[in-house]
């Protein structure tokens, strides 16, 4: 909501925003949030409300991987192009971590014929024909990728994955690309990694549907982190409690219905127990 002139109380920390759902300029809190995932479980591990007055995204997000524990075995920093840059390369890697993440396209190369002055991915790719690219398939759908091993201005020895539909390609608007900085996983497996990135937007939108993220009505810094904080409570509680499924709209309905069945087993108890109906309302707090 835009905030009013007269307002005595606003909300506190809502900014003007760049809405790319919406694309349009939007009033209300941003939010920089971190998930943990590990065998298949994806859990809430941070939550931060973006001040834009305070603190860029990138201090945000390189703070929050400074804080992360470190990788028993291989670990994956995992972002938007938003956060592709040199100092998110660098936290991750202090962290114990390698870095995946998408590119923009208007990033600058260094390959063979193009060593002094370089190259942008999107005339790069544009400059090599079919054959040079593989066709291969990620989650049901079928893409051209091209690795490119070698230097970003910002960031020396890395693998970038240039991908295009199918059905797309080299046409304009198509072309997407992709880095990490582990050099050991082949193309595929980077795209693969990558696609677990996917899983922050299944989490907002439970969040909203049935925690309330979108509704919230508490004014205050304080409250609002409060808030974020709880909301994470019932979310990592539904994960595990869905056992081996490990989905958060599973453990609920398991939750809600187990719910059911504890009061209704109480309500029968109690009657059976010859207590009066009065007193059944009374302790169900209906009365």
């Amino acid at each position: 909501t835009k905030p009013s002139s007269k307002a005595i109380n606003p909300i506190e920390k809502c900014y003007f925003h760049n809405s790319h759902l919406k694309r349009k300029t939007v009033y209300g809190h941003q939010l920089v949030v971190a998930l943990l995932s590990c065998d298949g479980l994806v859990l809430p591990y941070s939550i931060e409300i973006y001040d834009k007055s305070n603190m860029s995204k990138i201090d945000t997000a390189t703070k929050l991987i400074k804080s992360m524990p470190k990788p028993v075995n291989k670990g994956y920093i995992l972002c938007d192009s938003w956060y592709s840059c040199k100092a998110i390369f660098k936290a991750s890697a202090l962290a114990g971590y390698a870095y995946i993440g998408a590119l923009k396209t208007n990033r600058v190369i260094y390959p063979k014929g193009h060593e002094r002055l370089g190259i942008k991915l999107h005339k790069f790719a544009t400059s090599l024909n079919k054959d040079s690219f593989d066709l291969v398939k990620v989650k049901g759908n079928h893409y051209y990728i091209y690795n490119y091993i070698g230097h970003l201005n910002d960031m020396k020895n890395v693998s970038i994955i240039l991908s295009y539909p199918k059905e797309s390609f080299q046409k304009e608007g198509s072309l997407k690309a992709f880095i990490s900085t582990d050099l050991v996983l082949k193309p595929l497996d980077i795209l693969f990694k990558y696609t677990d990135r996917w899983v922050i937007e299944p989490f907002f939108r439970d969040c909203k549907n049935y925690l309330g993220l979108d509704s919230y009505q508490v004014r205050s810094e304080r409250s609002i982190l409060r808030y974020l904080t709880i909301m994470f409570i019932p979310y990592t509680y539904c994960k595990l409690y869905s056992s081996k499924t490990l989905q958060f709209n599973t453990g609920l309905k398991l939750a809600k219905n187990n719910f059911k069945k504890a009061q209704i087993i109480f309500i029968y108890s109690a009657a059976l127990n010859g207590q009066p109906i009065e007193k059944i309302f009374e302790n169900l707090k209906i009365a």
